[in-house]
């Protein structure tokens, strides 16, 4: 074999020049490599990179999607990507539109980058937005309907195949996705507009026409002559402190207002509608409170009217002041806009600035007419007005004021659900006045109070007293009786009926025996009486003790040896 020694010459300096390079470089999958084309036929289209030990073939159709069938011959450079060095039949992977991509994408990632525009066409339309395609790199991006502009619904009904220009608002680099908006580059033009209209405006500048553009529950937004937004917020609506701002303002009601504040990074503009305005607790000395003033109805809302007292100056007439004899009146029932009425004021505060106003104190209080002309105990006739659930509401006559029957002062006894539907409006029932409280507006009054109570039967009886009753039912947990005289029922309990618990049986007696009965318990006060059949008994019994000595026995007892003399008898016979 022959050995080379020398291997300085020109020749082997060179080949191992080409050796070094050739181990330098390294062909990676992935990244992207300028080849040379070889050979174009029908079908494929082969590539030469000097790294690679063969030539992979491209598809025809390939480089048909990618519009350079007709720019490319042989010899010409193209881009490719290596996708895999050793496929399953030993040959090398590479595609030119994926490169593309590859590099449309870089392109596009800088541009987002930068926040450069660039030009689309909108390809198709797809669920919840549009498919569109960059013009240089044909490069596909998403763009959601919702930021075809400010106005999708007008907009995107024929916007296919039509090219504008948009910004990319998000990039996903590990899906290589892209996200564009259309909505985001008229925003930011209409910006640059807007800080010249925003320029034009100084703090301290007064607005004669702002309209309402929209009311929150923290401010109104102001349209300033029809070109920029400004925000009044609550505080800065009124001296007094409004709950609802929809209670005051209207949406495309004018107000003039002044700015008070300016945010240069935002763009926004704060104004306030009560700088233009004397504050009118200033002269808030001149009321007192428990005096009676005019005032000018402004707004009428349902718990209540904002009323004037004079410009600028404004109370609340809650609808608890409105009537002595209605509990929730309705406002516009009583009052209109624009209509001057008599008004107390109630409270001044003057930390909150707010005024509270009643409009009944200014006229007599007909609970106060109705203490004065009936006195308790008082009977009178009355009209049934309504009822509900608990009793009658009922009208007093020569005084305009309601009260109330509860449906347990109807009778002293009875089903008292039943008896109320036996009455009915325009009803006239004879009551007696029990109670008028002009504190809590309330009368009460009672029909029962007319009639006796049944418990005076039972003034000045004491417990162990005898009763003689009637059975008025029975059953098999005891008896129910009526003590005569007396239209009380009362229960029986079984343990109640005999000493023996074999004579404790109901069923001894029927309907309308007469039976005396002692009384075990009774309560005036809380209208409770108790009765028993078995405590007869055993008052017999102590009665008999106390008269004829021990009952063990027997001995002392009449009658006691009767059966001894009977026994003695017998055996004389015999």
């Amino acid at each position: 074999m022959e050995i080379y020694k020398d291997i300085t010459s020109a020749k082997e300096k060179e080949f191992a020049s080409l050796l070094n390079n050739q181990s330098k470089i390294k062909i990676e999958e992935g990244k992207i490599y300028e080849a040379t084309v070889t050979k174009i036929s029908q079908k494929y289209c082969w590539v030469h990179l000097d790294q690679l030990k063969s030539e992979p073939a491209i598809d025809i159709n390939e480089i048909k999607e990618i519009n350079l069938l007709d720019k490319l011959k042989e010899g010409s450079k193209l881009k490719i990507v290596v996708e895999n060095l050793e496929s399953r039949s030993g040959e090398i992977v590479v595609s030119a539109s994926k490169a593309k991509k590859i590099e449309g994408w870089e392109a596009l990632l800088k541009k987002y980058e930068n926040n450069e525009v660039i030009k689309i066409k909108i390809k198709n339309k797809i669920k919840g937005g549009f498919v569109c395609e960059e013009v240089e790199t044909k490069h596909l991006l998403f763009m959601p309907a919702s930021q075809l502009s400010s106005r999708p619904g007008r907009e995107s009904a024929n916007v296919i195949n039509s090219e504008m220009e948009v910004k990319i608002i998000q990039a996903d680099r590990k899906r290589a996705n892209l996200c564009c908006s259309r909505r985001e580059l008229i925003s930011e033009n209409k910006k640059g507009d807007q800080k010249e209209k925003f320029n034009k405006y100084n703090v301290g500048d007064r607005v004669d026409d702002a309209v309402i553009k929209s009311i929150t529950d923290w401010g109104l937004f102001f349209e300033i002559n029809g070109e920029l937004d400004a925000l009044c917020h609550s505080s800065c609506c009124s001296y007094q402190r409004i709950e609802n701002l929809n209670d005051m303002f209207e949406v495309g009601q004018k107000i003039p207002v002044e700015i008070i504040s300016k945010d240069e990074k935002k763009l926004q503009i704060g104004v306030s509608i009560k700088a233009l305005l004397l504050n009118p607790f200033d002269n808030i000395h001149k009321y007192k409170e428990g005096k009676n003033y005019e005032v000018v109805v402004k707004k009428i809302l349902a718990y209540g009217v904002f009323c004037e007292l004079e410009d600028s100056l404004v109370a609340l007439l809650h609808q608890s002041q409105i009537s002595w004899t209605e509990k929730n009146p309705f406002p516009k029932n009583y009052f209109k806009i624009g209509q001057k009425i008599k008004a107390q004021i109630i409270s001044i505060d003057k930390d909150n600035q707010r005024i509270s106003i009643s409009h009944k104190l200014t006229q007599e209080n007909p609970y106060e007419l109705a203490k004065n002309k009936f006195e308790s105990d008082t009977s009178v006739e009355v009209t049934v007005v309504d009822k509900n659930e608990s009793g009658l509401i009922v009208k007093l006559p020569e005084v305009n004021v309601d009260a109330f029957l509860h449906q347990n002062q109807l009778s002293w006894s009875g089903n008292f659900k039943e008896q109320l539907q036996n009455f009915k409006k325009g009803d006239i029932i004879k009551v007696k006045i029990v109670d008028i409280s002009v504190e809590n507006s309330k009368i009460l009054v009672s029909k029962k109070a007319l009639e006796q109570d049944p418990m005076s039967f039972w003034d000045g009886k004491k417990i162990d007293d005898i009763v003689t009753t009637r059975v008025i039912s029975v059953d098999k947990k005891g008896l129910i009786v009526r003590p005569e005289g007396s239209e009380i029922e009362i229960f029986i309990k079984k343990n109640q009926i005999a000493i023996e618990n074999a004579d404790a049986r109901a069923e001894r007696f029927t309907v309308s025996d007469v039976i005396d009965c002692a009384i075990t318990e009774i309560s005036l006060e809380k209208r409770k009486v108790s009765l028993s059949i078995k405590r007869v008994e055993e008052i017999n019994n102590e009665i008999a003790i106390k008269n004829y000595g021990d009952l063990s026995s027997g001995k002392s007892l009449p009658f006691a040896n009767l059966s001894d003399k009977l026994n003695k008898k017998d055996k004389n016979k015999k």
